[in-house]
């Protein structure tokens, strides 16, 4: 990996925690994707907390302590609770002071994550219902599908999509999805890309989200159209989650067969469980891929600059970095999105640009690739991707080293898995959380 990233050796008390996270798979009771008075990327009140199991204690006996609530019973088994903060305590200050009690193993902020395209900034057009454009946009021709698709299709291989969910029943779409997915926001087994037309996190925007996830799995479709597609909804149709329903989610993935899963997401600091949940799917083999962010900014955006995720920049036609796109040493790969066409609701398809739609062209990539080669592991998929990438920067001069291997060549990577001849990567970018 990188030198910017931090080491993959979990200690002791990370890999009791990953062992933990199984207990995240089952959902526990309803709960809003974020609440009123939420700020600085956070639930103004709400900690994640574990009990350390060999501590003897219980939540109660913590609350009585600390003088906080129990909001969500996460993971009772494996004492992973979301707590109020106490009268008058920040979910900052409060998980200082939880982290201070021997009891506890971990405590932090309940992170809000949204969508890079969640803004005012965002940029995105209906484009009506003909598909077509769909094959004659740039991007296929620019990452050498045609080739690829000759070679594979990501026939038997899952992309979890977590996101706003996927429109179940367009008429691209319907028959390449799971059986297995799920609303994390509204608990129930069906995770609909809907609109409700409120603007529910008071930013003057409303469903600024709504139809991200449909035209996210659009891309993978159109890269791998014999792959299946699971749709997580966590976010909604203002494009707003929180950590508790991401972690669910990924965690859901890996228990139901995906190979590869796809985060156009982000949240605006590191979390130690998120990346432990992270950790746990690479060494089960699966692919974690995620947008680097709109911020056009290097500084990192979390989950794609954790170390186990391959981060994706966006470029538009001609190479260049997308004028909205982060970059910087921890960014592993650059893919098209700008003005990028792919499937919305209802039954139609849009016109949307961003990280989000740079990152599912990766997505759909690995799992072509691993359709020609089911065995590989992640470690040779996350290589095979960053050895075949073009180099960038003669069109970048002003971000050499900051927009990572460099534009991805789905066909030189499906060609050169065909061939067996494999190219040396720049960087090793994949050591997978496998030491």
């Amino acid at each position: 990996m990188p030198h910017h990233r931090s080491s993959l050796r979990a200690s002791g008390a990370a890999l009791l925690l990953v062992a933990l996270l199984a207990a995240l798979l089952h959902p526990a009771a309803s709960r809003p994707a974020y609440a009123d008075g939420s700020h600085h990327g956070h639930h103004s009140n709400e900690v994640i907390v574990q009990i350390d199991p060999q501590a003897g204690s219980t939540i109660d006996q913590l609350n009585r302590d600390h003088g906080t609530t129990t909001v969500e019973a996460v993971a009772p088994d494996a004492g992973v609770y979301v707590v109020q903060a106490s009268p008058g305590e920040d979910a900052q200050t409060e998980s200082a002071e939880l982290g201070y009690d021997q009891r506890v193993r971990y405590a932090e902020p309940n992170m809000i994550g949204q969508l890079p395209e969640a803004s005012g900034s965002q940029i995105k057009g209906w484009g009506g219902y003909d598909p077509a454009p769909l094959a004659t946009q740039y991007a296929p021709e620019l990452v050498g599908l045609s080739q690829a698709q000759a070679l594979g299709r990501g026939q038997g291989v899952v992309v979890a999509v977590i996101d706003t969910g996927v429109q179940l029943d367009h008429p691209a779409l319907a028959g390449s999805l799971t059986q297995a997915r799920y609303d994390f926001i509204d608990q129930t087994s069906t995770p609909d890309d809907l609109a409700n037309g409120l603007d529910d996190n008071g930013d003057g925007l409303i469903d600024e989200g709504a139809g991200h996830g449909t035209h996210v799995a659009g891309i993978i479709h159109l890269i791998a159209p014999d792959a299946q597609i699971m749709p997580l909804r966590v976010l909604d149709s203002d494009g707003a989650g929180d950590l508790v329903s991401v972690i669910q989610a990924l965690n859901y993935a890996v228990e139901h067969g995906a190979n590869v899963i796809n985060l156009s997401l982000g949240m605006p600091a590191r979390s130690s469980l998120l990346s432990s949940a992270i950790r746990s799917a690479t060494r089960q083999g699966v692919v974690v891929i995620a947008a680097a962010g709109n911020l056009s900014s290097s500084l990192s955006q979390y989950p794609a600059a954790d170390s186990c995720v391959l981060a994706v920049a966006s470029i538009d036609q001609s190479d260049e970095r997308s004028a909205f796109s982060n970059y910087g040493a921890w960014v592993d790969l650059a893919a098209p999105g700008e003005a990028i066409y792919s499937t919305y609701p209802r039954d139609g398809y849009a016109w949307w640009s961003g990280t989000s739609m740079a990152a599912p062209f990766v997505a759909g990539q690995v799992a072509l690739l691993r359709s020609m080669a089911p065995a590989l592991g992640v470690d040779d998929l996350a290589n095979l991707v960053a050895a075949t990438a073009r180099p960038i920067e003669q069109q970048n001069p002003a971000f050499v080293g900051q927009l990572g291997a460099g534009q991805i060549d789905i066909g030189a990577s499906a060609a050169a898995l065909e061939s067996g001849l494999w190219p040396v990567a720049p960087q090793r970018i994949a050591d997978r959380c496998t030491s």
